[in-house]
């Protein structure tokens, strides 16, 4: 471990000088983290460094060393466009057009469908899609996460029948992603009479969007 800057040499100097030298290093590196180095060994708990090569802290926990989430790496993101499915029992990434209050996390500028992360971890994903019954028939919607295209291991369902209803179908998982990654909100329907639907503001309340989804990075 070595701290910005070594204290300072006794040399020749008188103890006095010394002393003062020494007690105004203390008071300038007093707040600062040691910088993690090669060959630093996590044996003890609680040994906390900064690791400046991933630009974070870690501290030192069962003989490994766990990076310290520091705030950063979340993002409200919306989808204020109706969308329909074209058919039936197809899957459908949400196609998200806003994004606000990100750092870390942007929405792909070929593909609106696909929320890139810069840097990995666990990831809560909270939030809702909005859909619309078109008929009384009984329809099914079918709502799951996709890492670099590849399902989560479970869907969420939901069952609809009144006509002219608008419902919300929530959204609550973690996900662990890795630096480079990229997330899709997926849906798919029995009947294209059911959509996810997004409304325009009134005299009284506000918008009502297709979807919103919020990220929070929880853990390395």
């Amino acid at each position: 471990m070595s701290l910005i800057g070594r204290p300072p040499s006794a040399g020749r100097t008188t103890f006095q000088r010394w002393a003062e030298r020494l007690n105004d290093w203390l008071s300038y590196t007093r707040s600062r983290l040691a910088f993690f180095q090669t060959g630093d060994t996590p044996t003890e708990n609680g040994i906390n460094l900064w690791n400046d090569t991933l630009g974070y802290p870690v501290v030192s926990k069962a003989n490994e060393w766990r990076e310290v989430v520091l705030a950063g790496d979340y993002a409200t993101v919306e989808a204020t466009v109706t969308q329909q499915a074209t058919l039936a029992n197809t899957a459908y990434g949400v196609e998200f057009n806003v994004i606000s209050g990100s750092t870390g996390i942007t929405i792909d500028s070929t593909y609106d469908t696909r929320l890139n992360f810069s840097e990995g971890g666990l990831y809560k994903i909270s939030g809702h899609i909005q859909i619309k019954s078109n008929s009384s028939s009984v329809k099914k919607i079918y709502l799951w996460l996709a890492i670099d295209g590849v399902d989560a291991a479970h869907s969420e369902r939901e069952t609809v029948k009144d006509n002219a209803s608008v419902h919300i179908m929530p959204i609550s998982d973690l996900a662990q992603i890795t630096s480079g990654s990229y997330l899709e909100v997926k849906w798919a329907v029995d009947d294209v009479d059911l959509w996810l639907e997004s409304e325009s503001a009134t005299a009284f309340a506000p918008a009502s969007h297709a979807a919103e989804v919020f990220i929070t990075r929880v853990h390395e």
